[in-house]
Formats: structure tokens, sequence, C-alpha cells
């Protein structure tokens, strides 16, 4: 599995814009992406700011989705002025997600998924090891 939390600045006077792409982003993610288990948007406490939580089958599922038309035919640029991925491992006990596991590169991933796996390398904590 691989999940992973969103921290999203907007760009001032963006939000409205910025929450009708990413309510269209949900439904079209939902409908047409099998490997998808949470896709949740949420605004933050400080102004223009929201996060993403999403959680996938596995590192492959996300880097499809990063991939699809539905994602890759939206402008993010003109309301994002800035976001950075944080991947996140569940507490065993207190959450049912899976752990993130960061599934090596084969020979039959395509070039697609190659370019994913560099713009979007997955991170497992040093300190989550002995956590696990």
């Amino acid at each position: 599995m691989t999940t992973l939390l969103a921290h999203i600045t907007i760009k001032p006077g963006c939000e409205a814009e910025f929450e009708r792409i990413m309510a269209f982003m949900v439904e079209s993610t939902l409908s047409v992406e099998d490997g998808v288990v949470r896709y949740e948007y949420f605004k933050g406490q400080k102004p223009n700011f929201y996060y993403c939580l999403l959680s996938f089958r596995d590192k492959w599922a996300f880097y499809d989705h990063q991939n699809s038309d539905h994602h890759e035919g939206v402008d993010f640029s003109a309301v994002i002025e800035s976001i950075s991925l944080e991947y996140l491992d569940p507490v065993e006990g207190a959450n049912p997600l899976a752990k993130t596991i960061d599934a090596p590169l084969e020979p039959h991933h395509s070039d697609a998924m190659i370019e994913a796996s560099k713009r979007y390398p997955l991170a497992i904590a040093d300190w989550w090891l002995p956590r696990r």
C-alpha cells in the first residue's frame, strides 16, 4: 500500500476554483481508478492551505493516478502555489490501512512508471523501521 498526505498552498483568490477542480478530481478518480483506497481533501486552518489524504493499493496505483488522463488534463499551476508530498505509515492497531511499501521497479514497468518513480519517489522514514 502507499499512503501520503499532500500539503497544498493555493494562490490567493483561487480557493473556489481549486475546490471545483478537486471535486472533479475526486469524482473522476473514484469512478475510473480501481487502485484507490482513500482520496480526500481538507481545508487547513491557515488561509489558502489544504491537505489531501491519498491511499492506494500500491505505489504503482499511485503512479497510475498521477499519469491518468484526468490528472494530466488539469492545469494545477493556475491555482496551486506550492505542494509537498509526505508519505505516511499507519500506526499498528490505530489505523486500518496497510504499511506503505516501496516496491522496486521491474523490467515490465513502462516508461511512464519509471518517470513517475523519479518524479514522486516513495520515501520510507528510517525511524519507522523498528516500529513496523
